[in-house]
């Protein structure tokens, strides 16, 4: 996957960020391309993270991660929030094969424009795979972000457990 840049929404880039990891997603990606939707967004939760802010402005200054302002997006309305919107066109207008997102809906739109997704549990299978992390530390990984208010269904939960087991 390091060959591979990635465009990502708002979610699964706090999921990382919340638990300063964000560098994981430099070790299996070669870029990080955001919209400037999601850039605002993370800056400007309403949850007011300024610890998590910071960590995304150093990360931005280690010239890894790419914010893009879209051109012309081909779908302007998708009935999503403005992030997961300029992430799909995003995703059209570049090209690029992947984009991470976590909300089923978007998750549902992307599928049906043929681009390929990957969410945050996605991306700890990936981290499992390529041996970056032990299963209690993926584990714990899955409690935060659950604490931290992020919305995983049962399913998704257990098939990552199983996961864990291979």
């Amino acid at each position: 996957m390091k060959d591979f840049s990635v465009i990502s929404d708002t979610t699964p880039l706090l999921a990382f960020i919340k638990k300063n990891e964000l560098g994981l997603l430099k070790t299996l990606f070669n870029q990080l391309i955001i919209p400037k939707a999601v850039y605002d967004e993370v800056l400007n939760t309403p949850k007011n993270l300024t610890n998590e802010g910071r960590i995304f402005e150093d990360e931005l200054k280690k010239n890894w991660i790419s914010v893009r302002e879209l051109e012309s997006p081909k779908y302007p309305d998708l009935g999503l929030g403005k992030g997961e919107n300029e992430a799909i066109n995003l995703c059209i207008e570049n090209e690029n094969p992947l984009l991470l997102i976590d909300e089923k809906k978007g998750r549902n739109i992307a599928k049906s424009l043929k681009i390929k997704i990957l969410g945050t549990v996605g991306v700890l299978n990936l981290i499992k795979k390529k041996d970056l992390k032990n299963n209690n530390e993926l584990i714990e990984n899955i409690n935060l972000i659950i604490k931290r208010g992020f919305y995983l269904s049962s399913e998704v939960i257990l098939n990552f457990i199983d996961n864990l087991k291979k």
